[in-house]
């Protein structure tokens, strides 16, 4: 059997490849899963019953329930400073993933080049390919990894489609100030390039810090596209639901795309978002205080590692410390921890080569999981 070039050009995401081989093992602790370890707000979970005990089971439009785009159209204005007509400017996706694997499929043609400043979530790399696009990697600077303007205006060329970023970022959670956003979204617009911004981390904010989002501004708006996800806010990752926001033509362009690829997302489900933008603030604002707090637990225990270098994340559930003095590979130093420590991280390298010689860490784990774990870490990398 042949399959598709497009196909054969990609590798299976090396996190989900993790995911499914740390589920067989037994005793592992995990510091690699991308979501949170909190259940779904039980108000959220009564609203979709009701909904399907009320009916909502059938095929529904497909860009979205008028109530949930014009809810999402009020909280992009009030907490994001974006105007976006919910009828031709807003989508619901299956997830933040549904919303950029559209994205890309509707405006990257074969042959063109995404730059994907690095690290950076290796899907990214995956649906640039899919699409017959070329992704073109931008390394970024340690430890901060900030967004270097002038590297990425010195990889565009003629064939330069997309630029993505991710703010706060997956893996190393900086979350990028206004002024640099400012410049890459109004270099986007004059060089005529579509920035992809991924903001599905947008509330997992610590010590003051507020997220922006490039959309807002208004003589770039027309080239910007949004993604957002229930996924990562509201502990509703299973539930698969997040949303993109675009110019009209790029929208219907999207849509086109995602109808093809599934039709419509759950109505009981699109309800049950519904009811999170309304009524589970409090919710989030606990989880947000939670994973500050792990955060400064995995911070302070890393930094006791002779030889770790560390970063305190500004967003995200996420730190990405430097163990490279101690093994170069990431990859060697992750299997050797999964299998000597039965603790589960992962690999620098699975987000680029700037990412080398990193663990990411995820503090989507009890404080306890987190301190036995780097525990062990230590013991391992010290003897």
């Amino acid at each position: 059997m042949k399959v598709s070039d497009r196909v054969s050009s990609i590798e299976p995401s090396p996190i989900r490849k993790l995911m499914d081989r740390v589920g067989s093992m037994r005793e592992v602790l995990g510091l690699h899963v991308g979501e949170p370890d909190f259940d779904t707000p039980k108000i959220i979970k009564e609203a979709a019953k009701r909904a399907l005990d009320e009916g909502a089971t059938h095929y529904t439009f497909a860009a979205g329930i008028p109530e949930l785009r014009e809810a999402i159209a009020e909280k992009l204005l009030r907490e994001n400073s974006v105007t976006a007509d919910p009828e031709g400017e807003i989508t619901v996706t299956i997830g933040g993933y549904g919303a950029i694997f559209s994205a890309i499929q509707a405006l990257v043609n074969i042959g063109d080049e995404v730059l994907i400043p690095e690290p950076a979530w290796p899907a990214y790399r995956g649906f640039v390919r899919l699409a017959g696009g070329i992704p073109i990697p931008i390394p970024l600077k340690p430890p901060e990894y900030m967004l270097d303007v002038d590297a990425i205006e010195d990889r565009i060329t003629e064939k330069t489609k997309m630029i993505i970023i991710n703010t706060p970022n997956n893996p190393v959670g900086s979350v990028y100030p206004k002024d640099v956003l400012t410049c890459i979204a109004r270099l986007s617009a004059e060089k005529q390039i579509y920035l992809l911004s991924d903001e599905v981390y947008e509330k997992i904010v610590f010590d003051g810090i507020s997220h922006f989002s490039p959309a807002s501004i208004q003589d770039a708006r027309e080239y910007v596209i949004s993604i957002y996800s229930f996924s990562k806010t509201y502990a509703m990752t299973g539930w698969r639901i997040g949303y993109v926001v675009a110019s009209k033509d790029v929208t219907r362009a999207i849509r086109v795309v995602h109808s093809y690829m599934a039709s419509c997302v759950s109505p009981a489900v699109q309800i049950a978002a519904l009811t999170a933008l309304r009524e589970a603030e409090d919710y989030v604002r606990m989880m947000v205080d939670k994973y500050r707090e792990r955060r400064d637990l995995a911070y302070d225990l890393l930094s006791e590692i002779p030889g770790v270098e560390c970063i305190k994340p500004k967003g995200t559930f996420y730190l990405f410390p430097d163990f490279s003095h101690i093994e170069p590979s990431s990859i060697k130093l992750s299997e050797k921890l999964l299998e000597k420590a039965r603790v589960a991280t992962v690999p620098g390298l699975a987000f680029g080569e700037a990412g080398e010689g990193h663990l990411r860490i995820s503090v989507a784990a009890s404080s306890e999981t987190i301190r036995e774990a780097i525990h062990r870490i230590k013991r391992i990398v010290l003897c």
